[in-house]
């Protein structure tokens, strides 16, 4: 069943627009080379490409930028996932049975390839923070998801809360979030899920040594009627001052949206990709 817009989701995007254009009057210059200079961040890219008697492929990119003004931090992010496979299957006549062919007078079932998109997922998002506190700020993070093969064909949040940096330094940080705010997931099959959800977050990075770097990153979205975690661990291996070869493994969840149309559907994704990073 489709949803109209609720009051709580309008209310929060015109307070996170608030913040934005708060965030821009705080600025020095109001001039566009004052907003578009003092952004950086990191940009990943990587690829498989798997061919011979089974052919898979699939690409995933990444950036996350940040700039700092004054008490304000902006965070903008973004990522992109899609994979294709073929696999081969047996091949069935009209009445569902087997096909066979001989093959050195012995009957050999016939395979055939089956091609299908097994993922396809962009999400983007923007966080701004105020930093009342040198460790302790506010935020609020407006972002949209879709993932079509999971059943998402459109999720989007409207969060402000609280967090906390335990401690920053240059061996690496640790910190939390919690928040509240709305979330309206629009599934490509069933009724919809919206309504108010609680949000926690958790990120951790150490500096292991000057070219190896370890993070984790936790995140909660929890609804009366669905339950989203996500789980980010990486493991960089630095190749110049600007690039970085890096391993990742995410795990993905939501209780009570899957693929009703898969065999055996799964409330869980789990993605393993090595990327190219470079900071930018």
């Amino acid at each position: 069943m489709k949803r109209m817009i609720s009051k709580k989701q309008i209310c929060a995007s015109v307070f996170l627009s608030a913040l934005a254009v708060t965030s821009v009057q705080a600025q020095d210059s109001g001039s566009v080379d004052a907003l578009i200079q003092g952004w950086s961040g990191t940009a990943s890219l990587g690829a498989t490409s798997i061919t011979g008697n089974t052919e898979a492929s699939n690409v995933n990119a990444s950036i996350r930028l940040g700039k700092t003004v004054g008490k304000w931090e902006h965070l903008l992010f973004g990522s992109y996932f899609k994979g294709d496979s073929t696999t081969l299957v047996e091949k069935e006549d009209e009445n569902g049975e087997p096909v066979t062919q001989l093959i050195d007078g012995e009957p050999v079932q016939v395979l055939v390839p089956v091609k299908s998109g097994n993922s396809d997922r962009l999400a983007v998002g923007y966080q701004p923070r105020f930093y009342w506190r040198p460790r302790t700020y506010f935020f609020g993070i407006i972002d949209y998801e879709k993932d079509k093969p999971a059943n998402i064909d459109l999720a989007s949040r409207q969060l402000v809360g609280v967090g906390h940096k335990f401690f920053s330094n240059e061996s690496g940080f640790l910190s939390a979030e919690a928040g509240i705010g709305n979330k309206t997931t629009t599934v490509v099959i069933g009724d919809d899920v919206s309504g108010g959800v609680a949000y926690f977050g958790a990120n951790y990075l150490n500096r292991i040594n000057d070219n190896i770097t370890f993070n984790a990153d936790f995140r909660a979205d929890l609804g009366s009627d669905n339950t989203y975690t996500e789980i980010g661990l990486g493991l960089a291996f630095k190749l110049s001052e600007r690039m970085a070869v890096k391993l990742s493994h995410q795990t993905r969840g939501n209780t009570d949206i899957t693929n009703p149309t898969l065999d055996s559907p799964s409330k869980s994704d789990n993605v393993t990709t090595v990327n190219l990073v470079v900071d930018i």
